[in-house]
């Protein structure tokens, strides 16, 4: 069993380490649970502060039944009572998951079909995996969630960046049972290799971040929001 969420500026964040979860998850696709469906997100300090000014996706965040701790910001907030969860790593983990027992995944969003690109690399690496991906332009909502039951996928990912990926999962889960639905932001782009991902010696310091600004530098003005972050949890603590 999971234990309680701790807070954080008003969001959950699960506190379990990852190998509890994953048995939780496990659990759940052997039907040990009846619960129904299971959804996981990956708030990072910018879908936080984002969650202050947007209470609707509060809510969405706050009613998920795991929340990783993403970044290495949040392993800070909570003085080290949670170690950090990389969203792409728990989501490769739960592919292993589906590949071993033969579970259906599924694939949504993505730019410019890189959803179907990380599947045929996925693909490439586990032979017996089944799968799909498409992306919501392709088809909508009713259509989609019935694919999904038709085709008994137990696993869907969805990467279309928050809070359109929380929101979308929301509509999706009202019509799919016995399924996990996780958020999984820009984890298709780097799983097709468009967009490398840091060396370890710098995913193990915590600056991801940092990597992806200096070779993407475009997005300086979304990584403010990690400095609003740092004084807001410093302001809370006194």
């Amino acid at each position: 069993m999971l234990r309680m969420k701790k807070q954080l500026l008003g969001v959950n964040i699960t506190i379990d380490n990852k190998e509890t979860i994953l048995t939780e998850v496990r659990n759940y696709l052997l039907g040990k649970s009846k619960k129904f469906p299971f959804v996981i997100v990956t708030p990072n300090p910018e879908q936080i502060m984002l969650a202050q000014r947007d209470k609707e996706f509060l809510k969405l965040l706050n009613k998920v039944d795991v929340s990783l701790p993403d970044g290495i910001g949040i392993v800070w907030a909570m003085k080290g009572i949670v170690s950090r969860i990389p969203g792409i790593d728990f989501m490769q983990d739960l592919v292993r998951m589906a590949n071993k027992n033969n579970w259906t995944i599924g694939f949504v969003g993505g730019w410019n079909g890189v959803g179907k690109k990380a599947l045929v690399v996925l693909q490439s690496s586990y032979v017996n995996l089944h799968g799909w991906a498409i992306t919501p332009e392709e088809t909508d909502e009713q259509k989609l969630a019935k694919h999904i039951v038709d085709s008994n996928t137990r696993i869907v990912f969805v990467g279309l960046g928050a809070p359109k990926q929380e929101e979308y999962i929301d509509i999706l889960k009202k019509q799919c049972k016995k399924v996990v639905f996780m958020a999984v932001g820009g984890s298709f782009d780097m799983i097709a290799g468009v967009t490398p991902r840091a060396p370890d010696w710098i995913q193990k310091i915590g600056l991801e971040w940092l990597y992806r600004l200096f070779r993407e530098p475009w997005r300086w003005k979304r990584q403010l929001a990690i400095w609003s972050f740092i004084v807001r949890v410093v302001l809370e603590r006194f």
